[in-house]
């Protein structure tokens, strides 16, 4: 279960929005992960979610559709114990990396400890074309992962570090970073920064940057774009009547390129065929949300929905004029209905 909420230092737009669940949001025992794909059946010991970090690279309606502007997607996602409580042993999480419509040569996932005063990369998973899933392959033999495909495929690693490498106690950041080489030189990249409560008995000392869920597209040039979920944590139980989540649609705010659209919507199904968008909650240009880090309530109406679980899409995209396409990132979070 959460039992605790991160204090957010130095960002007093953003403190207004860092609250304890919602009315009408219940609390739920720990087992299966929320949300996860058959794939990943694991009895987990502290409630989990799986969400999806996303980053696209695909023309705007007026920028050219090219194999070079339009690079698709690549999700990569996992069961996170999203500020959950781990006081002994390893933190293990099973990531899956998809690409859809994607030509580029899938090279590896890192996982990130991020704590108040150091950034250290704990682990490297290579994308492999012959690797078996749950696993966290070596490099090929050109140092490098070698997973490419051909419409839409995916892979599952394995990640498992001691709690120990965390330096301190307290709110502690895991970030996933997905690096995919594209033709041309270009790359793409999918990131997905979420908190953790660790207790492993050294010092106490929380994380206090950004310290909320974030997805974040990255490509060269572009940079980063994000969609964050500010209302921490994720609710563990079901939501009922109108579920007000905080939400931020926004450019990263260090030197990235703005943001020209964002977009937040119930269930869609962007790999159908005809595309499926959902039940559209919001569309528009610019950010969402009216402060700097386009932060604001999105108002669910779960009566217009059927019990059981849901995704909530959240897509923030920053045209690229320069490369002449766009580049957004997506974060996806599942929540159960139950009225």
């Amino acid at each position: 279960m959460k039992r605790f909420l991160a204090p957010v230092v130095g960002l007093a737009l953003i403190c207004g929005f860092m609250s304890a669940l919602s009315p009408g949001v219940a609390q739920a025992a720990a087992g299966p992960c929320i949300g996860a794909p058959a794939a990943d059946g694991t009895t987990y010991t502290e409630t989990r979610q799986f969400v999806d970090s996303q980053a696209w690279w695909v023309p705007d309606t007026d920028q050219a559709n090219n194999s070079t502007t339009n690079h698709g997607h690549v999700h990569m996602g996992a069961c996170i114990p999203e500020r959950e409580t781990i006081s002994s042993g390893n933190l293990t999480v099973h990531v899956r990396v998809v690409l859809h419509d994607n030509p580029g040569k899938a090279n590896y996932v890192s996982m990130v400890f991020k704590t108040s005063d150091t950034e250290t990369t704990v682990q490297k998973c290579y994308l492999r074309a012959t690797a078996a899933n749950f696993s966290c392959p070596g490099p090929s033999s050109t140092g490098k992962g070698d997973f490419v495909c051909t419409g839409t495929c995916e892979r599952w690693l394995t990640f498992s570090r001691p709690i120990s490498s965390f330096n301190h106690s307290g709110t502690q950041e895991v970030r996933f970073r997905g690096f995919v080489p594209e033709p041309g030189g270009n790359e793409m990249r999918a990131n997905l920064n979420w908190q953790v409560n660790i207790q492993n008995g050294a010092s106490a000392s929380n994380v206090s940057r950004y310290p909320f869920l974030r997805g974040k597209g990255w490509y060269t040039n572009a940079q980063y774009c994000e969609a964050s979920v500010r209302a921490v944590p994720l609710p563990d139980g079901p939501v009922s009547g109108i579920w007000t989540p905080v939400v931020g649609l926004s450019t990263h705010p260090d030197g990235s390129l703005p943001t020209t659209h964002s977009f937040v919507s119930i269930d869609p199904d962007f790999h159908a065929v005809p595309t499926n968008a959902g039940t559209v909650l919001w569309d528009a240009a610019g950010p969402h949300g009216p402060d700097p880090f386009g932060a604001a309530p999105i108002s669910i109406d779960t009566r217009t929905l059927t019990n059981g679980v849901h995704k909530l899409h959240l897509r923030t995209s920053c045209r690229d004029n320069k490369l002449g396409s766009t580049n957004s990132g997506v974060t996806v979070i599942p929540f159960t209905v139950a009225n």
